[in-house]
Formats: C-alpha cells, sequence, structure tokens
C-alpha cells in the first residue's frame, strides 16, 4: 500500500468514526440526559382528599367510611428519571386491589396530568397529556393508557395495555405510574401531578392528588441580606435570608434547619422574628454567631428547608353535574441548599478606635463643640459678672 493509500484509508477511517459520534453519542446528550435526576420525594398530607356527589357535582371532605378511601389517599410521592422514563411510586393510605369491585367500587384510577409547555391555553385547560392505569367494573381489568389533549374537547390515545397489572402487588399500599418521556416529545423542562380517585357510585367519588411537580427538580439558592456574609471573630449578626428557584418562582419555606455541626460557627434561625402576619415569602432571620477563636476563612454550610408547595387543579378539567371539580392541593419537600459565611480576624484595637470613631466621630464632635460653646459662653459671664464686682 502506498503512502497516498495510506492517507486515504485514515481520512476515510477519521470520518467514520466522527460519523459514529455525531450517529450516537452526541443525540444522546441532546436528547437523553435533560430529564436524567435521582430519587425525589414529596409528601401530601393525610386524609385531605375531597369526596364528590357526581349526581350535582358538589364536593366536601372525605369521610373515609368506605373500605377503599385510604386506597386513595396519596401520602407521599417518590420519583425519578434516567431520561427516558419517569418514574413514580404513589404511596397510598391503604391497599391496592386485585379486583376493587369486591370492595364496593366500581371504578379505581391511578394517574398523572402533565404540561408539556406550562400555558394554560393549551391542551385541555393546561393539560397536555394525561397517563392514568384504571380498573372498572365494565372491563373487569386494569388498563393502562396515555392521552394527549389538543383542546378541552378534542383528544386521541396514544397507547392503551390492557390487563395490565404490573404497577401494583395486590393488597400493598403503592401504584406505579410510569411515562415515557419520548411519548411527550421528549420536553426538556415540564412538571407533573399525580392523583387517585375511587368511585363506588353516583354519589361518592373520593379524589386525592397532588401539587404541580417541576421536572427536572428546580436547583435552590439563599439571597441574603447582607450580601456577602462577612462576620469578625467574635461577633454576632443578624441575617435576612430567602430560598429562591431556580424557576422563578417564589419558594415559599415553612422550616430551616442549620446543618452545623462540624462547624464551629453557631447559625440559628428565628423565626420569630418574622411578623405572624406575613407569608413563607418573606426573609426568614437568622443569627451567625462567631466565637473568638473560631478559624478565619470561608464557611459553606447545608441548610435543611421544608418546601411548602400549593397549587390548584384544573378546576374545568373534571366536569361533574352543572359543577367544575376545584381542588386546592398541597405538598411538602425537603431540600438543602448552601449559605456562604466568611470569617475574618477580629478587629485590632487600633481598627476597633477607628470604627468607634466613623460611627460616633461626628456625634462626638458635635457634642463637644456644643459643650465648648458653652463652657465658652459660661466663662465669659463668669468672669465679666466678676470684674464689675471687683470695681
Amino acid at each position: 500500500m502506498t503512502i497516498t493509500e495510506k492517507g486515504t484509508s485514515l481520512l476515510y477511517l477519521s470520518l467514520f468514526v466522527n460519523l459514529l459520534l455525531y450517529a450516537y453519542f452526541i443525540p444522546v446528550i441532546s436528547s437523553d440526559v435533560f430529564a436524567l435526576f435521582a430519587r425525589q420525594e414529596i409528601t401530601t398530607g393525610v386524609h385531605d382528599a375531597i369526596q364528590i356527589n357526581e349526581a350535582n357535582g358538589t364536593q366536601r371532605a372525605a369521610d373515609y367510611k368506605n373500605l377503599l378511601d385510604n386506597s386513595s389517599d396519596i401520602q407521599r410521592i417518590t420519583y425519578s428519571s434516567d431520561g427516558k422514563m419517569l418514574n413514580a411510586t404513589i404511596w397510598l393510605n391503604g391497599p391496592v386491589h386485585a379486583i376493587p369491585s369486591k370492595y364496593g367500587a366500581n371504578t379505581v384510577v391511578y394517574g398523572a396530568l402533565v404540561d408539556v409547555d406550562n400555558n394554560p391555553a393549551t391542551g385541555k385547560f393546561g393539560v397536555d397529556y394525561q397517563k392514568e392505569i384504571k380498573w372498572t367494573n365494565k372491563t373487569a381489568n386494569w388498563n393502562s393508557l396515555l392521552y394527549e389533549y389538543s383542546s378541552a374537547q378534542d383528544f386521541r390515545v396514544l397507547d392503551l395495555q390492557r390487563n395490565n397489572t404490573e404497577f401494583f402487588l395486590d393488597n400493598q399500599t403503592f401504584a406505579l405510574v410510569s411515562i415515557d418521556l419520548k411519548s411527550l416529545t421528549s420536553p426538556a423542562v415540564f412538571r407533573v401531578l399525580y392523583y387517585a380517585i375511587v368511585i363506588y357510585d353516583n354519589l361518592k367519588m373520593v379524589l386525592d392528588l397532588s401539587n404541580w411537580i417541576d421536572i427536572p427538580p428546580p436547583q435552590y439558592e439563599f439571597l441574603t441580606t447582607p450580601s456577602p456574609i462577612v462576620v469578625r471573630q467574635g461577633e454576632q449578626k443578624n441575617i435576612g435570608v430567602q430560598l429562591i428557584s431556580s424557576t422563578g418562582r417564589l419558594t415559599n419555606v415553612s422550616n430551616y434547619q442549620p446543618l452545623v455541626n462540624y462547624s464551629s460557627l453557631i447559625i440559628e434561625y428565628n423565626p420569630n422574628i418574622v411578623n405572624q402576619t406575613q407569608s413563607g415569602f418573606a426573609p426568614a432571620h437568622f443569627i451567625i454567631k462567631a466565637p473568638l477563636g473560631t478559624p478565619v476563612g470561608q464557611y459553606v454550610i447545608p441548610i435543611l428547608t421544608r418546601i411548602s408547595t400549593g397549587s390548584i387543579f384544573p378546576s374545568d378539567f373534571i366536569h361533574l353535574g352543572n359543577q367544575n371539580v376545584s381542588v386546592n392541593s398541597k405538598g411538602f419537600s425537603t431540600t438543602a441548599a448552601n449559605m456562604t459565611i466568611s470569617v475574618v480576624e477580629a478587629p485590632t484595637i487600633s481598627e476597633q478606635i477607628k470604627e468607634f470613631w466613623s460611627v460616633y466621630g461626628a456625634m462626638i464632635s458635635i457634642v463637644g463643640a456644643g459643650l465648648a460653646g458653652g463652657l465658652s459662653t459660661y466663662l465669659f459671664d463668669y468672669l465679666k459678672n466678676r470684674k464689675k464686682k471687683v470695681a
């Protein structure tokens, strides 16, 4: 083989390798990694479902008197994604049964609503896709369905799996709901709401649902006043703190828990400073203490935060009788964000004098000038009066 032939062969080999990288490696980066995240968890409360009279659409708090009511009571949701599937476990207060009709129910549903564009004007009142696993007396088995909505009236079934029993274990208190992200056009950012429904007859339907969950999970950081936080050795400071979400939404924090066991810094969350009329969106107050002897340097302190999330179920999505079903949903999640604090050396005596003078010097000068003026006037009058007496 000549040198020219060898060069041509190497060129073709290089082009072939580049094509392989472009065909396989690059698409994986651009389409599969976007929704990759580890297991997350939210809590949704206990016995907070609503009970609906299907005949007239009236609703009230669920009474949990029927056998399967607790099977619709969502306690928490754990969810994760491998970049291709969004997998969720709905943890319930009561077991899922293979044949719900044995316990008086004619319909049981576990599912998820998906909003891929955060636009209430698209899909069915903002819902673009719906995944649900449903048992009815009519079908007498569990079916898995995926819907796409174009408007409040139009939809199509993207996927139907009959007799699907892989999502639960009989008499166990959880249900699995998995969504193929490719079927949702592989959105980079979206939100999902999980729900559970048990229907007995036209007089009772029990509905429980989560809040809207942002996918992928947002990142959080602290906005502090002052910023940056600088504390001298032996000093104590009051700090105002707000938690900022990468989604741009305000974050309502119900509790903070500093993790400072490994640090000589003392960080105290003081919820009593916040006015009772303020919500969790108001700045939280921390007391930062750096005892004498605290090593100088920058400290990154993880703070556990309990975030309260609330949302309203699309009120027009379910229409019963002459009324629309409107449900306030609530959830709580725990996350961690880092607070950065710089500890500097305690001020020297000259620095303390300089700082004292910079704060109080002007006042002292004014007071001193006033005293001097007053004394001089008093002394002048005293000497004048004395001179008259001598004369």
